[in-house]
């Protein structure tokens, strides 16, 4: 009986803790990327205002600028030979609403633009859309829809190369 003590002090003697470290040597470095994508879509209960002025208008094509493009890199709007857009496959449903839409209201901005243009220079307004129509096929990206004259004369839509 006297050796339990014994063999239990030399046991506990024989253990020795593990120290762990659990600080740093330098601060936590934390590297985060966001992308915040916002957009604000009008309420449809809401009447739409036809007449704006050449600043506003500037504005609200900024603003719209890139759901264009988006639409563009899905090859469902094209830039037609007039200097407006134009739907070229139209999805069907809500989403095909909004393409409609969009286009309707980007090409009602280009009208007033362009009428501005044709009075600042002195043209006609068909001048001023074929004018406009050539600024937008030179800056359209590869791939996206353009309409372009045809050796008869007529206007046809291809992919820009």
């Amino acid at each position: 009986m006297k050796r339990l003590p014994l063999l239990a002090l030399l046991a506990f003697a024989g253990c020795k803790t593990i120290g762990v470290d659990l600080g740093t040597q330098q601060p936590l470095k934390v590297d985060i990327a966001m992308k915040l994508d916002v957009y604000q879509h009008g309420d449809p209960a809401q009447p739409k205002k036809n007449s704006a002025p050449a600043a506003d208008v500037a504005t609200t094509r900024r603003n719209r600028i890139a759901e264009l493009q988006a639409l563009k890199d899905q090859r469902l709007i094209g830039e037609n030979h007039a200097g407006y857009v134009e739907p070229r496959n139209t999805p069907p449903g809500n989403f095909g609403e909004y393409v409609r839409q969009t286009v309707d209201d980007e090409n009602a901005d280009r009208a007033r633009l362009i009428e501005r243009l044709a009075k600042e220079r002195n043209l006609t307004i068909a001048a001023a859309e074929s004018q406009q129509a050539e600024i937008f096929r030179k800056s359209a990206f590869k791939g996206e829809w353009i309409e372009v004259p045809d050796a008869d004369g007529k206007f046809a839509w291809k992919q820009k190369e």
